[in-house]
């Protein structure tokens, strides 16, 4: 399977913006919303989305597969969790595209959604995202323990890889982040 790096993804967006006669709209979540928008260099094989796609927008990604030879694979995600309130704190990215409105989760937020599944490229992934914008411990936790109760999976499994990404980020403040988990 093709990996993408993050100068074709942009590319591949920028030629999808190019195909649009009116404005869209997207929510990219995943391996490419850490590549746009917070310097991951780990490529990804698709451009997830957390938003349906509508008729006309499809026909631009389409099109844009054409123009660029990238065919990039990009549609909403089959499984996702994410913090209750994350789409009040979406960040913009490519703000120079003219019809194609692409957002990213906030880090502290994309970081949690990718705790769900937390195999080791997203942990990867995770660690390269605190290496280049520093995440906060406390916002989290808090996130973790106030927004992502309704998350699906065995509890005992989300919090362990929860466990698994402060262990990798904050090694000091495990057992800490443990015992809060319990209370």
């Amino acid at each position: 399977m093709r990996r993408y790096r993050r100068d074709e993804i942009e590319q591949f967006l920028t030629a999808v913006d190019a195909a649009l006669s009116q404005p869209a709209r997207v929510v990219v979540i995943g391996g490419s919303a850490a590549a746009l928008h917070y310097g991951v260099t780990r490529t990804t094989h698709d451009i997830d989305t957390w938003n349906a796609l509508q008729s006309d927008l499809l026909a631009a990604i389409a099109k844009a597969r054409l123009t660029t030879g990238l065919p990039v694979p990009m549609g909403t995600s089959g499984i996702a969790d994410a913090p209750y309130e994350f789409e009040s704190r979406l960040e913009r990215v490519l703000p120079d595209l003219h019809h194609l409105d692409v957002s990213v989760p906030e880090r502290h937020d994309l970081v949690l959604m990718k705790t769900m599944r937390a195999d080791e490229h997203d942990i990867q992934a995770i660690v390269e995202i605190h290496a280049h914008s520093p995440l906060d411990l406390e916002t989290l936790v808090y996130r973790f323990k106030s927004e992502m109760d309704a998350a699906i999976g065995d509890p005992e499994r989300l919090r362990s890889n929860f466990l698994v990404v402060v262990e990798r980020l904050f090694p000091d403040a495990v057992e800490r982040v443990a015992r809060s988990l319990r209370q």
